[in-house]
């Protein structure tokens, strides 16, 4: 088969672009017997490492995509139009999303699946748009890619649960596809890469470090986690991975660094910004717990990553995270400043319970992984 991907969120610094390039780099690997042609903008091509046996095909656009279709921005219908007919013309067997965040129309019958992670969007518009238009613009995107596909995928079953409820589609006609950790995340014990991490990153010795990794966008719910920390006694600190500089996506960062001062924690905060995978590696490594407070998640990729690892998470109750948590650690409700901080304090506290944890976690990442996901996008992509 010829088999055309939509690749314009491959850079992205956000889970979309982990998502496109694991899954598909696996789909690639997987099936040397399928021809694969990712279509990208010319800037996303000059700056992606893309697997050798991929084809790309190239379309001249005004802006990059996945900057055009920001929070607060919008594509242009030349640029789509480009895109569409770039696709129209290359005479593919299947054709495939791996995210609507980046969804283009085209003319034609081949067949289509295309990922829906969640319906966060349409669940909490407020934390995810910073106005009328963006949400209206996502709306259209939404409807138009649901009119296409012949199939969507998902990431969770909750997230199925939520798409077949917030669109009313067919929950027997969405597929949940497996995510995984990279093979990058797995456990290292390496004091001297852990000394030269802490000290480019300014990080304290000799204090646990709580990590959280993810977008600085208000429905990752960090404001409460502030707020709950500002309760929590004893020596801590917090390590905020993700890239507040150049995201996408609708971030406060300001509005937490001005939280962080005004509950005094500015002196036990650190932001790295988008870190490479080996700094995070060993931040994995080097924390005492990862902490995901999110109000909404479709699937939580870095609780994953952290249970590779072997680092214990305390983690929202909500969605998709019992799910894929298990018991590799504590659930909490992310509205109670309260619940968050006696979930930090026990796998501060208590040895034995982060050791179980640990134990857990590596055996239940072992259930993830980007090739099984690869399989299934591929069998649904042969049987359309």
């Amino acid at each position: 088969m010829r088999i055309g991907i939509d690749a314009c969120t491959w850079t992205n610094r956000r889970g979309y672009g982990r998502f496109t390039r694991a899954l598909v780099a696996a789909m690639v690997r997987e099936y040397p017997q399928h021809q694969f042609v990712l279509v990208v903008d010319q800037r996303t091509a000059a700056e992606g490492e893309f697997p050798e046996t991929a084809l790309l095909e190239v379309v001249s656009t005004s802006e990059q995509p996945t900057r055009a279709a920001s929070a607060d921005g919008s594509r242009s219908v030349l640029d789509l139009w480009r895109m569409g007919s770039a696709v129209a013309r290359a005479r593919f067997d299947a054709f495939f999303f791996p995210t609507r965040y980046s969804y283009f129309p085209f003319s034609g019958t081949v067949p289509t699946v295309i990922a829906f992670h969640d319906a966060t969007a349409e669940q909490h518009p407020e934390l995810i748009f910073p106005n009328l238009r963006s949400r209206f613009l996502w709306r259209v995107k939404s409807r138009l890619a649901l009119r296409r596909a012949d199939r969507l995928v998902t990431v969770s079953e909750d997230a199925r649960r939520q798409i077949s409820a917030v669109f009313g589609y067919p929950a027997d006609e969405i597929t949940v596809i497996s995510e995984g950790p990279d093979s990058i995340f797995r456990p290292v014990d390496d004091t001297a890469r852990a000394a030269s991490v802490r000290t480019r990153l300014g990080l304290p010795a000799d204090v646990p470090l709580l990590l959280y990794v993810g977008g600085i966008s208000p429905h990752k719910n960090l404001g409460g986690l502030f707020r709950s920390l500002a309760e929590v006694a004893g020596p801590w600190h917090l390590i905020v991975v993700g890239d507040y500089e150049s995201d996408s996506f609708w971030g406060c960062y300001k509005e937490l660094v001005e939280l962080g001062q005004r509950l005094e924690l500015a002196e036990r905060v650190t932001f790295t910004g988008f870190t490479s995978d080996e700094d995070l590696l060993m931040l994995y490594n080097m924390a005492t717990l990862l902490v995901l407070p999110s109000l909404s998640e479709g699937f939580g990729l870095p609780v994953v990553e952290a249970m590779a690892c072997g680092l214990p998470v305390a983690a929202s109750e909500r969605n998709s995270i019992p799910e894929i948590l298990g018991d590799a650690g504590l659930l909490f409700d992310p509205t109670s400043s309260g619940d968050i901080g006696a979930a930090i304090t026990r796998l501060l506290d208590e040895a034995d319970l982060r050791e179980r944890c640990r134990a857990a976690g590596l055996a239940r990442a072992e259930l993830f992984s980007w090739e099984r996901g690869a399989r299934q996008v591929v069998a649904l992509l042969e049987d359309l």
